[in-house]
């Protein structure tokens, strides 16, 4: 199964897709299928279709290449749990939640702080559209109706932000994490993902989960330091266009 993604369609000017689920049981039908599937991408004039799979669906991804999709990345989940009964020591970071006029400078961090995910590494795509993919989840965010845009400031300045979301069981999901630009290589890194932890422990939330890219090898060992653990990784596929 899958769809078109309008937030991504938005970003980039062109239509996007996403394969929610796949499973292949008989490769002859399964051509057949992806057949349907392809017609289904030229009617809509799709130019870039994704697809996450668990680790071990080799089978799945294997299919996948045959069809022209490309392996770009493996996704981790960290977790923590039990937040109500750990401590964390002050700081006078803080997370509030952003307001409109607050939306171009979040904008511009979101834009400049990443490099390591799907949209910049794949090498058929330019960059850019990873920046403006991150910026316009920004600006969505602040009309989202579940999820929330909070910005990390020290002082009156911004130090990062976070968009969150509560999930059952006093859970919180973030989906997107980043440190300013200017902000980074100077340490706030541990002090900013441990007062939001310290954040989320006040709002009586129990439990935090977010999904990284594994070739993020600095965020990857801020999660162990913070005593997150890790759910089964994935694996992410494009396919694009070819000329598009």
């Amino acid at each position: 199964m899958a769809r078109q993604i309008p937030w991504d369609t938005e970003a980039f000017g062109f239509s996007v897709a996403q394969i929610e689920t796949l499973e292949v049981v008989d490769p002859s039908s399964a051509s057949d299928d992806y057949r349907k599937f392809q017609d289904w991408l030229d009617a809509r004039e799709i130019k870039i279709a994704s697809c996450r799979l668990p680790h071990d669906r080799l089978r799945e991804s294997m299919f996948l290449e045959s069809k022209g999709f490309r392996f770009i990345e493996m996704v981790l989940h960290p977790k923590i749990e039990k937040l109500q009964s750990l401590d964390f020591s002050p700081d006078n970071l803080i997370a509030i939640p952003a307001l409109e006029n607050d939306l171009p400078a979040l904008r511009e961090i979101a834009e400049h702080a990443f490099s390591h995910e799907r949209y910049h590494i794949d090498p058929r795509l330019d960059p850019r559209l990873g920046d403006a993919r991150y910026g316009q989840w920004v600006v969505n965010t602040l009309s989202h109706p579940r999820q929330r845009l909070l910005k990390v400031m020290e002082g009156d300045r911004i130090a990062a932000l976070f968009i969150v979301e509560s999930k059952e069981n006093q859970s919180v999901y973030w989906h997107l994490t980043a440190i300013a630009p200017q902000w980074q290589g100077r340490g706030y890194g541990w002090r900013v993902w441990r007062m939001m932890l310290r954040h989320h422990q006040a709002e009586g939330q129990d439990g935090v989960m977010t999904t990284i890219s594994a070739r993020n090898v600095a965020v990857l060992n801020l999660y162990v330091k913070l005593g997150f653990r890790f759910l089964q990784p994935e694996m992410t596929f494009h396919w694009v266009r070819e000329g598009g």
